[in-house]
Formats: structure tokens, sequence, C-alpha cells
């Protein structure tokens, strides 16, 4: 995805275009980017992301995701590691994830499909090959690339270990890294070493960007230095801090030729979720006007690339009280360009793709405007504007609807989460007419449904209907009657939860009649279910969203018609579901619009 543009050519459009005060040609993130970005990776995930298993899964990863964030590929020593203690630069991309050959395939298949591969460069510190100092000697592009102690930092650990080069470098122009020697950015030849490791990234990996680790640990110019001379079109610094004005400074200090993680705004995803008060998800932009909560609230929208966990964060534990889509949501419909995190993607995978067919469908970017309509403990709602149309998120416990938007424009829906917009989605609306062709045949409601207990090859056989699967049943159990999904029953338990046919909440999940939709995805052995009082209830699933909800039990056979008129004087209500008759005698008829009369018999 790298531009075949030479290095000469670029720093003179540089020059050029800083004194035009233009942005012909884009250093750091491009303005008004569209894409979504996929950490590709969790710690300790060597066996779940290696490069061969990534590369299987292409066909699917680039519906939905313009760049990949993938572990650190250079060797890193013997045994398991998540190559954040680097040792190779220019050679020996073989790593605990794949040979070189295989990241090179990977990154190629992808690349030709349209998306790109971001590099976790690790340049804040390195290691040595056999003891702390001994950083290997490489050859790459004519050239003879070493560092020797006058590169590292002379505050470095190193300088109090027996039987260690002593380093002769500047102080530290970071926070310091012990694990590691920390690396002098002010001499020349690291500067060069570091410029060309990131050139040598794009040109001889295929890399299209750059993830630089712990940019705290080194004064922001030097990523400037970099990221001009490699001409790096995607950058993005992870500068570990809550502070607003903090990270702000350090995208200064690159001369806005770098992105940062918006950890301001996951600190606010955060608390917004692990004390139910979604206030917490918008500041004040000038002291006045209400925007989303981070770095995209106010002037970095552009270099912001937003979150809800990474590899890091996700071991402190969930801090979402299951809603993790929900927040997904908030990243997916703010400006920023989203990074989802692949655990969270795989574990929610129908109703993330979801939200991201509508923000494609709508054009949402990184600088895309935001209107908060609504802002109380228990909603947050705001309407974003896309290149090619506006959609409303609503993120909280409350049943509210915006202004100017119908039932019929809800393309999303879930727990403490919804979408509305009247932009056309491809693969199929909430209600809508287009098939998903992964729906099935036949859908099953297994569980505490029509008198059945929890087995394995008993269920509730449910009726197609276009885009949804309806089926109306008594749940019964103890108190509530509880139920999940399958595709197909089956003897056993666990021929009943292969991949792919068993469907159930992320956790035990409430329903209500008339109380919205709630989000399933696939599951296995642990599956979770849905549950609801005892009583008579119409299931209704909605297969591309990939959600289910309640209605009542009493609603006529009448499908996809509309109500011209009624006749006796007896009152009609209708909704997307069909059509329900208030107090009927026998007998009622009822004209349709567009066809012969009909009879309601109840």
């Amino acid at each position: 995805m790298r531009k075949s543009i030479s290095r000469i050519y670029v720093a003179a459009l540089l020059a050029l275009t800083a004194s035009a005060g233009m942005d012909a040609y884009a250093i750091g993130w491009p303005e008004n980017y569209e894409g979504v970005m996929l950490q590709g990776f969790y710690w300790d995930s060597y066996a779940d992301t290696k490069w061969t298993k990534l590369e299987s899964q292409a066909d699917e990863l680039s519906k939905y995701f313009r760049l990949i964030w993938v572990p650190n590929s250079g060797r890193c020593g013997s045994g398991n590691n998540m190559g954040y203690m680097p040792q190779y630069w220019f050679t020996n991309h073989n790593s605990s994830f794949g040979t070189e050959a295989e990241l090179l395939s990977m990154i190629q298949t992808y690349k030709a499909k349209g998306t790109g591969f971001i590099a976790d460069c690790v340049i804040n510190h390195r290691n040595g090959v056999t003891n702390w100092t001994d950083f290997p000697t490489e050859t790459w592009d004519g050239k003879t690339w070493h560092i020797g102690p006058e590169g590292i930092c002379s505050t470095d650990e190193v300088r109090n270990a027996s039987g260690q080069a002593t380093p002769t470098g500047a102080p530290d122009t970071g926070d310091d890294f012990d694990g590691c020697r920390d690396l002098d950015h002010t001499n020349a030849n690291v500067q060069d070493n570091c410029r060309n490791y990131v050139r040598c990234l794009q040109e001889k990996y295929g890399y299209a960007g750059m993830r630089y680790d712990m940019v705290k640990g080194y004064g922001g110019q030097y990523t400037g230095i970099y990221n001009r001379y490699a001409a790096v079109e995607y950058s993005v610094g992870e500068y570990w801090d809550a502070s607003y004005d903090a990270v702000a400074a350090w995208i200064e200090a690159t001369g806005r030729t770098s992105a940062a993680f918006d950890f301001p705004g996951k600190y606010a995803i955060n608390d917004a979720f692990s004390s139910g008060d979604m206030t917490k998800l918008v500041w004040k932009a000038n002291g006045t006007t209400d925007q989303p909560a981070g770095m995209i609230h106010f002037g970095y929208p552009r270099y912001s690339v937003t979150f809800v966990d990474n590899h890091d964060t996700y071991r402190d534990g969930s801090k979402f009280n299951g809603n993790v889509v929900a927040a997904n949501a908030f990243i997916l419909f703010s400006p920023g360009t989203p990074c989802v995190f692949l655990p969270h993607y795989t574990a929610n995978k129908a109703a993330i793709q979801r939200l991201i067919d509508i923000r494609n469908a709508v054009g949402i970017h990184n600088m895309s405007a935001v209107k908060v309509l609504r802002s109380a403990r228990d909603c947050y709602m705001a309407e974003v504007t896309g290149s090619k149309g506006k959609a409303v998120i609503k993120i909280g416990s409350a049943m509210v609807s915006p202004d100017g938007y119908t039932n019929a424009d809800i393309k999303a829906s879930g727990t403490d989460y919804c979408v509305w917009t009247t932009t056309d989605v491809g693969g199929g609306s909430a209600g809508g007419d287009d098939e998903d062709p992964d729906m099935p045949e036949k859908f099953y409601i297994i569980g505490e449904a029509d008198g059945n207990t929890w087995a394995s090859d008993t269920g509730v056989e449910m009726t197609k209907k276009g885009t949804e699967f309806h089926a109306v049943v008594e749940l019964k159990g103890t108190v509530s009657g509880y139920f999940s999904f399958a595709r197909s029953l089956a003897a056993t338990w666990d021929a009943l939860n292969v991949s792919g046919n068993r469907y159930a909440p992320a956790t035990d999940t409430p329903l209500t009649e008339g109380g919205g939709a709630k989000a399933f995805s696939e599951a296995g052995s642990d599956a979770k279910a849905f549950y609801a009082p005892n009583g008579k209830y119409t299931v209704v699933v909605d297969w591309p969203a990939r959600t289910a909800r309640l209605e009542s039990s009493s609603w006529t056979g009448i499908d996809d018609v509309a109500i011209d008129q009624t006749e006796g004087g007896m009152t009609v209500y209708y909704n997307l579901q069909g059509v329900r008759v208030v107090n009927p005698s026998s007998g009622i008829y009822i004209k349709v619009t567009g066809s012969k009369t009909s009879k309601v018999k109840l």
C-alpha cells in the first residue's frame, strides 16, 4: 500500500507543501480516512494469530478492516515472545508468529485485497543477541547497519552492570525502559539506523505503516524525522497517558506526522461503562459544545486512533459490564480511526461486522462531524455525518428514539446500543429484504420453550420470513424461560456445539416483550442464554443484525401489508411484524392496500 515515490521527491514535496501550507502528500495519517483497523493479536496469541492462520482469514477480515496491526516480526531470541525485546531489524524476520516467508505471503495476500499491515515498530530500546549490548550487524540496501555502545543512553541500567559494554550516548530523552537498552535518539548513527529500519519495513517487507511502541521513551521530534524520511502514510504512537494535553503535545512534537492511540478516550470509555454513567462519554469542546470524549473531541480527530482495549489493557479484566459491543459501537460511530481488538471481534463477530457495514455505508471517517443529541446517565445519543449519509448512535439503557427517524431506520441493535440511519446498508437491515447468504434454511430454539427442557436433540423449529425467523412459543422455567439457538439439533452436546452451529448472547441476557433487540453470536460449549418471564411470546430473530427480540404472541398471520382502513369501528394497530386487532368480534374484515379484502380470525 506504500506509494512508489523516491525519498528525494518526498523531501522536495514536503518542503514545497510546508512552505505553501498544503497537505498534498499525507504523512502520518490521511484526512477523511474511512477505514477501520484491527489489532490482529493479543498477549501470548502465538497459535491463534500465527501468520498462516491470519492469511487463511484474508477473505473475511479484508471485508471489514483496511489496516491490521500485528506484532513485531523480527527475531527476538529463542522461545515464544511477543517481540518487545527486539534484536533484528533489517534481516531475520523469523518470529514466534511464523517464518519470514510466511510473513511476506500474508502481507501480499492482504495487499491484493486492499488491506495493509501496520508493523509494531520497537525503536525506543533494543536487546543484544548474546548479552545486553551486542546488537547484530546486518546488511540491507547495500549497506551495513550496526549500533554500538555510543548509541546507548548514558543513563541506561547497563552502566552499572559488570562485564557489559559501557554506554557512551547522551542521557535519555524520555522515560527509561529497564528491560532492554535505551537507544540514544540524539545520535546520528542511531537516527540513520532507525529511519532506514522504518523504510526497510515498508520497502522490503511490505508494511503499510508503523505502530511505534513506547513513544514516551524518546522525544517526539524523532518520530517526525523517521516518518518524513520514509514517507510513512499510516503512523500511530503508543503514548500511554490519560491526559489529553500530554497526548496532544506528543502529536505536535512529531510535527503532526503521526497519529496517537486515544488513551484519554479509552479511559473515558472505561469510566462510562464501569460506572454505568454515559455522561462520561461526552466532553465539552472549547468548554461549550458537547462532543465525544477523548482526542477526537476537538483538534485531533484525524490524528486519533480510538480503541476499547488492547493487548496490555485487556489483561486488567473487562471494565464494560458485558457491554463490549456497545463500547465498540461508540468508537465505530465517532470520528478518529477505530481500532477493534481481536478478542472483541471474534467473540462478537456478527454484531461488530454489522456495525462496520453500517459505518461504511454511511461513509463515516476520521474527521466526521458529530452532533450530540442527548447526554444523560442512561443515554448517550449522537448523530454523526459521513460522506454518504448520517447515522444516529444510542448507547445506554434508556429506550429513546431520535427525532426524524423511525423503527424502520434501525439498522442494528443489541444490549444498550442502537443505530439508526436512512442510508441503505448492504447485507440486509433490521426489517429489510436483503437476505444474508449465510442465513440458514432452518433455525431452532433450544432450551425451556414449549415444554422442553435443555436437550441437544430437542428444539422448536422457527419459520423463515425474509431475513427473519419467527416462532410462537411458551417460555416456562422455574421462574423464567431460558433459551438459545442452533442451526441444527444433534444427538450430543459436543455435536451441537460444533463451530458455527450454536448461537447465544455473550452473557445471560433478559428479553422483555417489545423491549428491543439484543445481540447474539456464534457460541460453543460455554454458551449463555436469553431469558424472559414465563409466558407466551413470538420470538423474532433478525439474522443480518444477529439479534433476538420478543413480541406479543397475538399477532395475526397477515405479513408485509399496509392497512388502508378498518370496518365495523374496530381499532387496528400495526408494526413491522404484522397486524393486531383490538377488541375484535368474530368476523371482523380488514381492507388491505393492494390486495383483496381479507378476513381476520383471532
